[in-house]
């Protein structure tokens, strides 16, 4: 089974100007998630996606192997769906370009859950983590994502899923957003048009649900860290500190 990580990447962002491009720690953050990815020497391809010149003079100079989107795409797995068809991975893993601490293991599991599905049954696969305080419950950033007994998701929401009625013990379960996808699939997904629910939550998995189809999630038991704010940044210039 072959397997290639695309890394989508947009210069626009609105909490964070520019924040692919910001240096952490002296070293771009599209950089560093793209050599991160590379490190974990699971994929057979790693290529960065973009429709930024910005971008792309920082690739450049890294020599970093890039492809430039001819079209405008509303998500990363559309613009990653864009390139399907040039790759001939049996499993592409669209990893977010403001995610450079990205685990290998959690990467393996994705991996080996796919080589485990010898009849094929799972067309795409993300992960989750158990979400403990309030206020992390509370936080609209937060997708929360309510799966079934097999761990094959039922809805995506920013608002707080499932709600509690009557007390009973109920884990919420936060959405980390790597998105896994037979190639197969990620053909028909850019067939697939934006949805109501989509667009109303922002969720882009939320097209896979109305389109009839479910997303197996892997629970992992621990937060990923996405760049979306300074907060973020400076969250990570931590992490490299104690590194």
């Amino acid at each position: 089974m072959t397997v290639s990580a695309l890394i989508p990447a947009r210069l626009n962002s609105t909490r964070l100007e520019k924040k692919l491009i910001k240096n952490l720690d002296g070293i771009p953050v599209i950089v560093r998630t793209y050599q991160n990815i590379c490190s974990t020497k699971l994929f057979d391809e790693v290529v960065v996606v973009t429709d930024s010149d910005e971008i792309i003079n920082v690739l450049k100079e890294f020599e970093i192997k890039f492809l430039k989107s001819k079209e405008d795409h509303n998500t990363g797995t559309d613009r990653i769906a864009e390139f399907s068809k040039k790759f001939k991975s049996d499993i592409i893993i669209n990893v977010q370009g403001d995610e450079p601490f990205v685990l290998k293991e959690d990467l393996s599991k994705i991996i080996n859950t796919f080589k485990n599905d010898i009849e094929n049954k799972i067309n795409v696969i993300s992960l989750m983590t158990k979400l403990i305080s309030i206020e992390e419950i509370n936080n609209p950033n937060n997708v929360k994502v309510v799966v079934d007994k097999n761990n094959n998701s039922l809805m995506f929401s920013r608002a707080i899923i499932p709600y509690k009625r009557v007390e009973n013990n109920v884990n919420y379960f936060k959405h980390i957003g790597i998105y896994a996808f037979r190639n197969s699939f990620l053909n028909k997904f850019k067939k697939f048009k934006q949805t109501n629910l989509e667009l109303t939550e922002m969720i882009e998995a939320l097209r896979i649900i109305e389109h009839g189809y479910n997303i197996h999630m892997i629970e992992i038991d621990h937060e990923q860290i996405s760049i979306d704010t300074i907060d973020d940044f400076n969250k990570a210039k931590s992490i490299l500190n104690k590194k």
